[in-house]
């Protein structure tokens, strides 16, 4: 009896050891497909950019990838219609697949005249190779020349960009103008630079997207539309502006100069714009020029002042604003008070 239990459980436990030593189908161990596959063209070719599979079909995590292969499908788009194919494999060190999300490969070998795509397998081993993830497909020509002779004006509010017209390709053959527009690389050091958002099709910009007292830098690339694809050239060489508050303050309104307890009571509407930082006070007698009497400007519309004796005085105000260059208004208008002078002077 007992040597028939054993015999039973020694079944048993050989049956369960079986189920989970069962090999998987191979195509359930092989890698995912690499995803969010994304070209990106540069004036040296092209940046295929994608996320690095971190799983096996069947769910469960990879220990490792031994690369890729890329595979550049070209068509031509001008003449007999030919077809290219062409195979690449990039290596991937147990580093790399440790460390990294991304792969990116950069394709100098364009075509010029081509449209292009490309399909990328994972690859773990010589029977373990991943289905293919396909790129978006793009069109292919020689870039435009660099822009030259970039300079960057800086104005009150924004700033002015002009540069020669780019009359070339890359490889020196002549282009008329007009087959480009230009892209605007625009940074405040020491941050990186970034395109603006639109092209421009001439060659001079006026950018009022900036603050007043900021240092702008710019660079400008040309950029060929070929079938669709954006083409862009090299950068040209930097410029980089200020744009400075040049507009002064509205002149100061309503000035009253009143006779007050020994001296003259001067008050005036308050200034309304945002960057006021005070305000000037000028005393004159006739035939004289004016005396400053508030070298650091005033927060408040009103002053009093004490004249150096009797006599007829005028009085005007003018605003300053909190711009570096503490633009002033134009003088208000004239207000003009009598000092009596005492019984004995008379």
């Amino acid at each position: 009896m007992k040597r028939s239990v054993i015999i039973l459980f020694l079944v048993v436990l050989l049956g369960a050891c079986g189920k989970k030593t069962e090999p998987k189908p191979p195509h359930a161990v092989r890698p995912k497909p690499p995803s969010k596959v994304n070209v990106k063209l540069h004036f040296w070719g092209a940046e295929i950019s994608f996320k690095i599979p971190k799983r096996k079909v069947d769910g469960n995590p990879l220990d490792g990838l031994k690369g890729f292969r890329i595979l550049r499908h070209g068509e031509s788009l001008t003449g007999p219609k030919k077809t290219y194919e062409e195979e690449i494999f990039v290596s991937l060190s147990q580093e790399m697949f440790e460390n990294l999300s991304w792969y990116h490969f950069n394709d100098r070998g364009l075509r010029p005249g081509m449209r292009y795509y490309y399909e990328i397998r994972a690859v773990r081993g010589w029977r373990s190779v991943s289905d293919p993830a396909r790129s978006p497909s793009f069109a292919w020509y020689t870039p435009p020349a660099a822009p030259k002779n970039l300079t960057a004006k800086g104005w009150d509010g924004y700033v002015f960009l002009n540069w020669l017209p780019v009359t070339s390709f890359m490889d020196g053959r002549a282009a008329p103008s007009h087959l480009f527009r230009y892209r605007i690389y625009r940074f405040e050091p020491p941050k990186l630079r970034k395109p603006l958002p639109v092209l421009v099709p001439e060659h001079s910009f006026f950018d009022y997207d900036v603050r007043n007292g900021r240092l702008y830098c710019y660079q400008v690339a040309a950029v060929l539309d070929y079938y669709g694809s954006l083409i862009e050239g090299p950068l040209s060489n930097k410029a980089c502006a200020r744009p400075e508050d040049l507009t002064p303050p509205a002149a100061p309104q309503g000035l009253t100069a009143i006779p007050f307890r020994g001296g003259v009571l001067l008050r005036w509407r308050r200034n309304g714009e945002p960057d006021l930082l005070g305000y000037k006070v000028y005393r004159k007698k006739p035939g004289e020029a004016p005396v400053l009497l508030t070298p650091q400007p005033i927060k408040e519309p009103k002053y009093f002042d004490r004249p150096p004796g009797p006599g007829f005085y005028y009085y005007f105000v003018t605003a300053v604003d909190d711009s570096p260059r503490h633009n002033e208004s134009p003088p208000s208008e004239m207000s003009s008070v009598e000092i009596p002078g005492t019984k004995e002077e008379n």
